[in-house]
């Protein structure tokens, strides 16, 4: 799910910029940070990574019960912690964006990166499994490690792998867009198709 988690994450972090009114340049940036925490070792899948699996096999975390905050799709994966997150950006960090200057490279870098956390999040929901040896249910936990809903659509699976085409053409859309071609583009198409 690797791939569609940056594509996704690259919709969210061009959106965020979108969204924040940023040239197009900030845009694209946002983008690309948006993948960063989309997937891999800065994701919600930190909890698959060694180190983790390590600390998660000397803790004794599942006392605490429902397998344990520190399995896969705990709570890297519950939604508070990225509302904690949000929070903080939105009252320490987001002030900043309005001088114009570092303050705002660093609140609008820091926003995109929370975007393609909360992809992760997304993609999840849709196409996380459960896992029957643990129990865990398919999704994101709804509780900061149990309780998990979502779809459960396959990983890996055909319509995951039309999910990242398209994901990707609305990534391309986005910024097509914002530099003033996606409309030319479509006149000149519909154009072509319906004749002068």
């Amino acid at each position: 799910m690797g791939p569609t988690h940056r594509a996704l994450g690259a919709v969210f972090g061009v959106g965020y910029g979108v969204s924040m009114g940023l040239p197009v340049a900030g845009v694209v940036g946002c983008g690309t940070l948006g993948t960063l925490t989309a997937a891999g070792v800065t994701s919600p899948d930190v909890d698959q990574r060694r180190g983790w699996r390590l600390a998660d096999t000397l803790t004794p975390d599942e006392l605490l019960g429902g397998h344990g905050p520190m399995q896969h799709r705990g709570i890297t994966h519950w939604w508070g912690v990225a509302l904690v997150a949000t929070a903080g950006w939105l009252t320490g960090l987001l002030p900043l964006a309005g001088d114009g200057g570092r303050g705002s490279l660093v609140a609008h870098a820091v926003g995109a990166l929370l975007a393609g956390w909360w992809s992760h999040l997304a993609g999840d929901l849709v196409f996380g499994k459960a896992d029957v040896r643990t129990g865990r249910g398919p999704g994101i936990p709804m509780m900061p490690w149990w309780g998990h809903v979502g779809l459960s659509l396959d990983v890996g699976g055909r319509l995951e792998r039309l999910t990242q085409a398209g994901l990707w053409l609305v990534v391309a859309g986005q910024v097509l867009a914002q530099v003033g071609l996606l409309g030319r583009l479509l006149d000149a198409g519909r154009t072509v198709v319906a004749g002068p």
